[in-house]
């Protein structure tokens, strides 16, 4: 048996029809970094921060963040079965309509901030 993978599931319905994809070695080790990390964020924090927190590239991990934003569950797939990691909703995602640091016309086609926030779970 290789490793457990982890499976990322958008929909699943009463007749057990799903739409799931399994994530690669890097990115599922992204991901798990995230959920560890994310009972702390309680404010929106901003994409390039978490990957600070993570040690990540941003374009990667604001990919993984887009991934994880329409998740329904996340999933390990164990040798003895499935073991549920994560439910929806994961996280929330603000983008901003433009940026906000964009106070020079030099730099006019800068992409919009994307911050992050945790659900408030009770």
């Amino acid at each position: 048996m290789g490793t457990p993978k982890l499976r990322l599931v958008f929909y699943e319905d009463k007749n057990g029809i799903q739409s799931y994809f399994y994530l690669e070695k890097t990115e599922a080790m992204r991901v798990i970094a995230m959920l560890k990390i994310l009972p702390k964020l309680r404010e929106w924090t901003s994409v390039s921060a978490i990957s600070k927190m993570i040690d990540a590239k941003i374009p990667a991990t604001l990919s993984t963040m887009y991934k994880l934003a329409g998740v329904l569950r996340i999933d390990l797939k164990l040798p003895e079965g499935r073991k549920i990691i994560a439910k929806q909703p994961v996280l929330h995602i603000r983008k901003e309509q433009f940026n906000t640091r964009n106070n020079i016309r030099k730099q006019k086609f800068l992409r919009p901030s994307v911050y992050v926030k945790c659900h408030n779970r009770k």
